[in-house]
């Protein structure tokens, strides 16, 4: 069984995919810092656990964009649809991360984050979206 290890409790793919309801997980990060984190995590290709999480034949999507208002460029974006299958190997790799302290706590924060939108509480358990206030 392959577990994300976040610094609280382990938690397994299947929790993670089961609570992504059969839906792939969309994200559009302004973040430099997240946006390197999650480069470096896809860049990895296969790993050593011989999984990967950019699949386009799954869905996996990740693509630059711009925050515009107007013509007026406000940041760049990356926006990502990760797929099903993807999700519980990026969050591994991002917790995984062998990079530079910034990005290391960007990856792991963002980690957190995605969690909690998929109803995941502070301590690492399943409670779902609607107890913390997100559905």
């Amino acid at each position: 069984m392959c577990l994300i290890h976040n610094g609280c409790v382990p938690i397994s793919y299947q929790a993670i995919r089961d609570a992504m309801e059969g839906r792939a997980y969309r994200m559009s990060l302004t973040d430099a810092c997240e946006i390197r984190a999650v480069i470096t995590a896809v860049n990895q290709g296969i790993d050593s656990h011989l999984e990967a999480c950019f699949v386009p034949q799954r869905g996996d999507h990740y693509a630059h964009g711009q925050r515009k208002a107007g013509d007026l460029v406000l940041c760049p974006c990356l926006d990502c649809t990760v797929s099903l299958q993807s999700l519980p190997v990026l969050l591994r790799r991002l917790c995984e991360l062998n990079a530079d302290q910034d990005i290391a706590d960007a990856g792991l924060s963002l980690v957190g984050d995605i969690l909690l939108t998929l109803g995941f509480d502070e301590s690492g358990q399943f409670v779902g979206r609607e107890a913390l206030g997100l559905a």
